[in-house]
């Protein structure tokens, strides 16, 4: 057989071929793998709503996740709590809040991994519990905001205080502690404002369940013992402290003093309209009868007080009282008879030098001398404080007549000056002091 050299070459590629195609890698089938229902897979249950349970019975339509699982558990305790919550004589409000905010967080988050769930049966349950919750919970919420103003405004003292009615709530220093049935820090506060406070408390409180705030109470009993108290105060200051004040008060001073009587009433009518208005007393009707009552004493007081101006009758008073005074009133006894120096003394009284001094104070200047007494036997000596002489002096009393023609009588004194070696200077220097007045009858006793 011929071997030609073409097929010689032909066999060679054809080795060749062979020999690659022998190197080349083996390459598998690939397997597909097809989701199920009903049938475990690498592909998440959520992502198709299907395939879970859920043991309460209250979810449908729920997935296998694990988290939804525990959300949706949680969501079931939470509801029992809500309910036994709800079922206690008195509903701790702090943990329900707690429990509905935690509860939707919960619901949230089972929404967000399971959306095609469907809670229709938890609803049910839930939804009308929450709506009670959130109500009851609203109310709570601002049933402590009237706490806190309570506390703040309205914290009363229970003591039963009896300020001066006539420095009651005036600008003057310690007018704030005089405050009856609020506190001080909230002077703007009125008790109208407190009573609708408490009623808007206690509609809140009532759709709360077994609710009662200990603090809250004891400030509702403090401000009805600071209440009662101010009633009482009120009813002091219109009956017994009126009948010292003013009745009494009058009685001792409007025959000397009617002025005075009349400027206590004006401040004391003055204190019981501040006791009728001011806010931090509530009055009942007995108090604010008192205290009219007390406007018209008071206010009666008063116009007998201008009335016994009017008439003349003070002047005659005062006049009587005063006839009484200077019927008291002599000339001291005279210790001994000196005709120069009463001379003398009636001369000075009579001069220029003491009726400038008259003048000066307003009195009545001298009409005429009338009688001189010495009362001095021999000088008396003014020293210094050394000890040494300064001058001696005589003592005489002048009566004389005022031009105004009532009497009078004034000391008189005759001083020599001293020049030393014992020696004293013979002409006396005149000095007198402001006259009293007295009775003219009483002038020769």
């Amino acid at each position: 057989m011929k071997f030609s050299f073409s097929s010689a070459l032909f066999l060679g590629a054809l080795a060749l071929n062979m020999n690659c195609f022998a190197q080349l890698p083996k390459l598998s089938k690939p397997k597909i793998n097809v989701s199920v229902p009903g049938v475990k897979s690498d592909v998440k249950a959520s992502d198709v709503g299907l395939g879970g349970k859920d043991p309460s019975g209250l979810f449908r339509n729920v997935t296998n996740d694990n988290n939804a699982e525990f959300h949706r558990k949680s969501a079931v305790t939470n509801l029992a709590a809500i309910e036994a919550e709800f079922a206690k004589t008195a509903v701790d409000y702090e943990a329900l809040t707690k429990l509905i905010f935690e509860n939707e967080r919960t619901l949230g988050h089972i929404m967000k991994l399971e959306p095609k769930i469907d809670r229709a049966k938890y609803d049910e349950k839930y939804l009308p519990l929450k709506e009670k919750a959130d109500k009851q919970n609203a109310a709570y919420a601002e049933a402590q905001k009237l706490e806190s103003s309570f506390q703040k405004d309205f914290n009363a003292p229970t003591e039963f205080k009896k300020p001066d009615p006539m420095t009651f709530r005036t600008d003057g220093y310690g007018s704030h502690t005089q405050c009856y049935c609020r506190n001080y820090r909230s002077d703007v506060k009125t008790l109208a404002e407190y009573e609708t406070a408490k009623k808007q408390y206690e509609a809140l409180t009532a759709q709360l369940v077994g609710y009662s705030n200990a603090e809250t109470q004891t400030i509702f009993a403090n401000m009805a013992t600071c209440m009662t108290n101010g009633n009482n105060y009120a009813l002091w200051a219109s009956k017994e402290n009126l009948e010292k004040a003013i009745t009494e008060y009058s009685k001792t001073t409007k025959p000397a003093e009617p002025k005075k009587v009349i400027t206590r009433c004006d401040d004391y009518l003055a204190a019981l309209g501040r006791i009728e208005t001011d806010n931090s007393l509530k009055l009942d009707a007995a108090s604010i009868a008192a205290l009219t009552q007390a406007k018209s004493t008071v206010a009666k007081t008063k116009a007998d007080a201008e009335l016994y101006i009017s008439s003349g009758q003070h002047k005659q008073y005062m006049d009587k009282m005063h006839a009484a005074e200077i019927a008291k009133v002599f000339l001291p006894k005279a210790a001994t008879k000196n005709a120069t120096l009463e001379a003398g003394a009636m001369n000075y009284v009579k001069g220029t030098e003491y009726n400038d001094y008259l003048k000066g104070r307003s009195d009545s200047q001298v009409a005429s001398t009338m009688r001189a007494v010495t009362t001095t036997a021999s000088t008396y000596i003014k020293k210094n404080e050394y000890g040494l002489p300064l001058y001696e002096y005589h003592e005489i009393w002048v009566a004389f007549k005022g031009k105004d023609g009532k009497c009078y009588m004034c000391a008189v004194y005759a001083s020599y000056t001293y020049k030393g070696g014992g020696v004293y200077s013979t002409t006396p220097t005149w000095g007198a002091d402001a006259p009293e007045e007295m009775a003219c009858d009483n002038v020769m006793k």
